[in-house]
């Protein structure tokens, strides 16, 4: 549900002529220095409109298994969240787009509540994007910490979601709602339409943006869900577009040079 303390900044995204897109990036994945340079291409490239930054995490079980691979890695190389935190410092040293930190509750919990929210705030995060934290843990421990720092929350809905579900994510979520076209884990699968889905969902687009996920990887993807979504993440597909499968191409300049290449389509969107 859109607050009076909702960044503006998502207020941008409600009923855009087009559909934003999102990227979504694991935090030191391929590896931290290379994740920098990734960040800032983010932060500057004129087709993306916000950014999800994972937070890798070891069981990470609504993740599809190029997510969950990026995620491994990361975590290999000494990937931890003091780490998220300065990439979403240096994002927001270069824009002011929406960064929303998606993970899983556990790191978060160990690390104190409290303390991670006004640290993500230090930090410039826009808010967060937690796929096991129930409805429950979320009003006892998330709502008045987020609230007080001002960050945002969202939560999912899904084909299979019922009635009351579908309104509690509306009503509940203050950034967007994360709207999961393909039942199953992230990444993308063999196209479906998606269209009867998110028809159903236009009664309630007037309360809060919503974001299409899960099964998104080409600018037709994208372009298929205009007028349905306020905006549309990619993951799976970007990560394995800058996913070095040789030696030859683990240079930084290799690949953010990829990165490049995958985002060049969505260019065509922008008028």
């Amino acid at each position: 549900m859109i607050t009076d303390d909702m960044s503006d900044i998502f207020k941008r995204l409600m009923h855009a002529d087009d559909v934003n897109l999102s990227v979504f990036l694991t935090a030191g994945y391929p590896n931290m220095t290379a994740c920098g340079h990734l960040i800032e291409l983010l932060a500057r490239h004129p087709a993306v409109s916000f950014v999800e930054l994972g937070m890798p995490f070891s069981d990470p079980l609504a993740d599809g298994p190029t997510i969950q691979r990026a995620s491994e890695i990361a975590l290999k190389q000494g990937t931890r969240l003091d780490d998220v935190l300065s990439l979403s410092k240096q994002f927001r040293s270069i824009c002011d787009k929406p960064l929303m930190l998606m993970g899983y509750c556990n790191p978060i919990y160990r690390r104190g509540v409290e303390r991670f929210v006004k640290e993500a705030r230090a930090a410039g995060a826009s808010g967060l994007i937690l796929p096991d934290l129930p409805y429950e843990s979320y009003s006892r421990d998330f709502a008045e910490a987020l609230g007080q720092e001002g960050l945002s929350m969202s939560f999912f809905v899904s084909p299979t979601s019922t009635k009351e579900g579908i309104e509690r994510a509306f009503e509940t979520s203050t950034a967007f709602v994360y709207g999961v076209a393909n039942v199953g884990l992230t990444g993308d699968i063999p196209s479906m339409d998606r269209g009867d889905f998110f028809r159903g969902l236009q009664n309630h687009r007037a309360r809060c943006p919503i974001v299409a996920g899960f099964g998104i990887a080409t600018p037709e993807d994208v372009n298929g869900l205009t007028g349905l979504v306020d905006g549309a993440i990619v993951g799976s597909a970007f990560l394995r577009a800058i996913e070095p499968k040789n030696e030859s191409l683990l240079d930084t300049t290799s690949i953010v040079q990829r990165a490049e290449d995958f985002l060049e389509p969505f260019n065509l969107n922008i008028k």
